[in-house]
């Protein structure tokens, strides 16, 4: 019976992940400028990984388990790090922001 509850928590788990890391690539590929994209960045390697890693207690393997935590603790404690050293890399250029593809040029509503 226990058996049947892990893996329905790890099923769910790694679908949300999986959602959750599709709609920001999504949102990579879409989202013109850097410092937007940081934030698509931060919901792939937040919650998303996280809910992928997390997954793995349905494998009741206790290898594999301590292993994902680990790597959820190195995700949560460089992931931060990752995003601040990319936003100042991107002030530090002083890139205007480029304007999304579908617009035209010249018929920007303010």
């Amino acid at each position: 019976m226990i058996s049947l509850v892990l893996d329905i928590v790890g099923a769910a788990l790694l679908c949300a992940g999986l959602v959750l890391l599709t709609v920001s690539v999504y949102g990579l590929l879409r989202i013109p400028d850097t410092l937007s994209q940081l934030h698509a960045q931060g919901l792939a390697t937040g919650p998303g990984v996280i809910a992928v890693l997390a997954s793995s207690i349905a494998t009741e393997n206790a290898a594999i388990i301590a292993f994902a935590f680990l790597a959820i603790a190195f995700m949560v404690a460089s992931s931060p790090a990752a995003g601040h050293a990319i936003a100042r890399s991107a002030d530090r250029r002083s890139q205007p922001a480029r304007k999304p593809r579908d617009e035209p040029d010249g018929e920007r509503d303010v």
